[in-house]
């Protein structure tokens, strides 16, 4: 209760505000994607199949909801198959480069101690080394290397340097917004750096990227818990509730009413359609 009350609302109203911006700059990741394929399509679909996409993928997992979603609407407005698997697989390539730059330079710089629960073969040091030298590697590859990869009836190539830069630029910008605000959310009479929040923000989300763990569920609250036992106390925990409830459940609620709303629509148009011919 100390930690739930803890928070001056405003600063509640502020993290509440930098999600839902967040949201909205998730919309830049499909943008990318289909800028990549070489596809426009009107931005109020693009930001409906975002909003659906990471609402319910960030609360499901990307395997059981935001890449069904994507493959029904997308498809419905004339990408191919192969295309949606391209334009997925640059989604993808698009966060992780985020994570490799932004997570590779402060992991080396602020080193955080991980928890027992938390296993890694190595320090979170030499992790921010091997996501930096993935970083490198990335950007020399969009550099250098300009013959296409075959992938079924396309001849893809890796992404120019200047949507690459877009890419990691974009990723990277999405994981500072969701760091700060989970740093605002924190009990207002805590003294945490901001940089230790934020490495212990994007280590989170790297094990639980390697792990599937949807929402980085329980591996975040580990490893918060345990560098900020002495400073903030357990009362952390309470921080990331409000953060996960601010994240991921409201907009997975926006996310079920919207995409029900919108199948009801869709259906009302099409009977309408058939009376219609009919």
């Amino acid at each position: 209760m100390a930690g739930l009350t803890g928070v001056p609302p405003l600063y509640l109203v502020f993290a509440a505000f930098l999600i839902a911006l967040n949201y909205g700059l998730l919309i830049s990741y499909d943008l990318l994607a289909l800028r990549y394929l070489c596809r426009s399509l009107p931005l109020r679909r693009v930001a409906l199949v975002s909003f659906l996409g990471y609402s319910l993928g960030n609360n499901l997992g990307t395997l059981l909801a935001a890449t069904p979603i994507r493959f029904r609407f997308y498809s419905r407005w004339g990408l191919s198959p192969s295309q949606i698997v391209v334009l997925i697989t640059i989604l993808g390539l698009t966060f992780w480069s985020g994570v490799w730059f932004l997570g590779g330079t402060v992991l080396v710089a602020v080193p955080v101690q991980l928890p027992p629960e938390v296993k890694l073969p190595f320090g979170t040091r030499t992790l921010g080394v091997i996501l930096l030298s993935l970083a490198i590697g990335y950007l020399v590859v969009c550099s250098v290397w300009r013959k296409p990869w075959p992938i079924g009836e396309l001849h893809l190539r890796p992404p120019e340097p200047g949507l690459m830069a877009v890419q990691a630029s974009v990723a990277a910008v999405d994981l500072l917004i969701s760091a700060t605000a989970l740093y605002l959310v924190l009990p207002g009479d805590s003294v945490v750096p901001f940089a230790l929040v934020l490495a212990a923000y994007l280590v989170a989300i790297a094990v639980s990227l390697l792990t599937q763990v949807p929402g980085g569920l329980g591996v975040l609250e580990v490893i918060l818990l345990t560098l900020f036992k002495g400073t903030v106390g357990e009362s952390v925990l309470a921080a990331v509730l409000i953060f996960r409830v601010l994240y991921y459940i409201l907009p997975l609620l926006f996310g079920m009413i919207t995409l029900a709303a919108h199948e009801i629509y869709g259906g009302a148009v099409e009977a309408h359609r058939a009376r219609s011919a009919g």
